[in-house]
């Protein structure tokens, strides 16, 4: 696996990673996150969006956006066949490491229910949920990693 600095290009094939998602089978969640693929693109500046390609495809991407002192992880997706693989903790670790280069001293993360057990495994710890909003309707789990 190697990880690289998203770029523009890149939009069709992670937002279609997002869409087709395994962690969105309930039709509510799959609707929202459907018409976010739609909408979202690789910024040109603001955060950053990281890309794991294994064997020259993309397996997975993360986004961080800045928070002061701290670093929020927006979205970590892993293709759904890449999944129980080890990438997503190595493209977690690949993360942590960024938000570490960065000055953070914790990632928060506001999680996909499904996700949340991941996240849990990984090291991040409960701090409560983030409300509705956003285009979506329901609470989800808030974590906090430190680095």
């Amino acid at each position: 696996m190697t990880v690289r600095r998203a770029i523009p290009a890149d939009t069709p094939a992670l937002r279609a990673m997002m869409a087709g998602s395994n962690g969105y089978e309930r039709a509510e969640a799959r609707a929202m996150i459907v018409a976010f693929a739609g909408g979202w693109s690789v910024p040109d500046d603001g955060h950053e969006v990281w890309v794991a390609e294994d064997d020259g495809a993309v397996a997975g991407f993360y986004a961080l956006i800045p928070h002061g002192a701290d670093q929020e992880l927006d979205l970590f997706f892993t293709a759904n066949d890449s999944q129980g693989t080890g990438l997503g903790r190595r493209l977690l670790e690949h993360m942590a490491a960024r938000a570490r280069a960065l000055g953070a001293t914790r990632v928060v993360i506001s999680s996909n229910p499904e996700a949340a057990g991941f996240y849990r495994r990984m090291g991040a710890v409960d701090i409560g949920v983030s409300p509705p909003g956003d285009g979506i309707s329901w609470e989800r789990p808030k974590f906090e990693l430190y680095l």
